[in-house]
């Protein structure tokens, strides 16, 4: 299944915009949300088909955000991120992957990267098919 909406969800909105800028060539529709709780309720309003979240965020951090989809069953796939904080950025990536996350990026990461992670997590764009 092509992956054609994504929610970038990073507390740092320069981030948040250079991932839409990478991504809507690329043939994706991109929106974004500035922490978790905000994430949940577009989530709650609006169907994606890929979530990609920071993990460090003082607005919620990725791992409630992830929790939350599961529980509510949201089938969107998920991208976690993460570039540190109080420790490593491989910790927290590390421990994302025991919330059966599609796929890990580590902060900073190139478009290539970028484009690799969610070829992995669910096919290619829309525009591409």
């Amino acid at each position: 299944m092509a992956i054609h909406s994504v929610l970038v969800v990073d507390d740092d909105p320069a981030t948040c915009t250079m991932i839409g800028r990478l991504l809507e060539p690329a043939g994706y529709s991109v929106s974004s949300a500035g922490g978790a709780r905000e994430a949940i309720e577009v989530l709650s309003r609006h169907p994606f088909d890929l979530v990609l979240t920071d993990l460090i965020m003082p607005e919620g951090d990725g791992f409630e955000l992830i929790s939350a989809m599961q529980k509510d069953q949201t089938p969107a796939r998920v991208i976690a991120m993460s570039g540190g904080g109080r420790v490593g950025a491989d910790t927290y990536l590390s421990m994302a992957r025991g919330f059966r996350v599609d796929g890990l990026l580590r902060k900073p990461f190139t478009r290539d990267q970028l484009l690799g992670a969610l070829q992995e997590a669910g096919g290619r764009p829309a525009a591409t098919e």
